[in-house]
């Protein structure tokens, strides 16, 4: 008898364990959604998740950007600064001020996604041919784009938009305005990534890449080309995500985007991406990037300060990959 209780004790705490390790993040969420919905009274309504959603949007679009990086096993620390130069690059071209061009919205949205692209290639290039480290090379990227951003827009916020470009961060879909464009283009992109994660060869092969280089070479797996094309990828959804933030925002300033490497990283590991590649799903992401935003929405209403934020955000990053390295045995 007692040998059967111990093996019915040691039975469930193996499934609390397994619970923790595995549903140990939502089920964190909803302890902290619950007492967010106790703690402030505004939490809870409509109004405040259409306000969640328009913010999770943009860095939502990012998050499953370099989330698809973390799985390939690397990284892109120049995100932030990514948004601001794309932003800028983006808003110049449909500006009426005297620093822009006046040019059709759909000119400025395209810039704006060229420029990720652009960046895209030059870090993807660099860290597959360079052979340097994702790490080394997109902390380089990172102060050059952001210089660049503050080159071109002189040091300041670029803004006078016209109500076309406005449009697509602001609107929504129904009069009631209960459906933001903003968060469809999110979602439509969270569908087309998790076709080509799932579907595709590219998406195949950047499982294959980050779950053991080595071997995925050895099967005739061009590493270097999928890691470009990787890049190039994440640098185009950076791209839109940016031009959607300086429409929402009506402005698009050198300081645009900082944080959001922060947000975005965090996002993909609390969605269960794993830090050691090979591991991950696009919406698993998704709930990444709202677990965030509920968080950081959660603290506004509750009047946290800034310095604590960041505390906060760093703590769950670490705490994320402490749950990833304890489900994966990786350690």
């Amino acid at each position: 008898m007692g040998i059967l209780s111990k093996t019915r004790a040691d039975v469930s705490a193996f499934g609390v364990k397994y619970k923790l390790n595995n549903y140990g993040i939502q089920i964190g969420f909803v302890i902290i959604f619950i007492y967010l919905s106790i703690a402030t009274p505004t939490f809870f309504t409509y109004s405040n998740f259409v306000t969640i959603l328009r913010q999770v949007a943009c860095i939502g679009i990012a998050t499953i950007a370099v989330g698809t990086l973390i799985i390939m096993n690397c990284i892109d620390l120049s995100i932030g600064s990514l948004f601001a130069l794309c932003g800028i690059t983006a808003g110049m071209m449909v500006s009426t001020g005297k620093e822009g061009l006046s040019l059709p919205t759909f000119i400025g949205l395209g810039v704006g996604i060229l420029t990720g692209v652009l960046v895209g290639l030059f870090n993807g290039v660099t860290v597959a041919k360079g052979k340097i480290p994702p790490f080394i090379v997109t902390m380089g990227s990172m102060w050059i784009t952001r210089g660049l951003a503050l080159i071109l827009a002189h040091g300041m916020p670029v803004g006078s938009f016209p109500d076309s470009f406005v449009y697509l961060g602001t609107a929504s879909v129904d009069k009631g305005n209960l459906i933001p464009w903003s968060v469809v283009i999110f979602l439509i992109v969270a569908v087309v990534m998790d076709f080509l994660m799932k579907k595709r060869p590219l998406g195949r092969y950047i499982y294959a890449t980050g779950g053991n280089e080595d071997a995925a070479i050895a099967a005739g797996i061009n590493t270097a080309r999928i890691k470009i094309k990787a890049y190039l990828v994440e640098g185009g959804l950076v791209g839109l995500a940016a031009t959607l933030l300086a429409s929402r925002l009506k402005s698009a300033a050198p300081a645009l985007g900082q944080g959001y490497e922060l947000d975005a990283i965090a996002g993909a590991i609390v969605g269960g991406v794993s830090f050691s590649g090979g591991i991950g799903s696009v919406w698993g992401m998704v709930l990444g990037a709202v677990i965030i935003g509920v968080i950081n929405n959660g603290m506004d209403l509750l009047g946290v300060q800034a310095f604590y934020k960041q505390i906060v955000k760093g703590s769950i990053i670490i705490l994320a990959v402490l749950l990833d390295r304890r489900r994966t045995g990786r350690g």
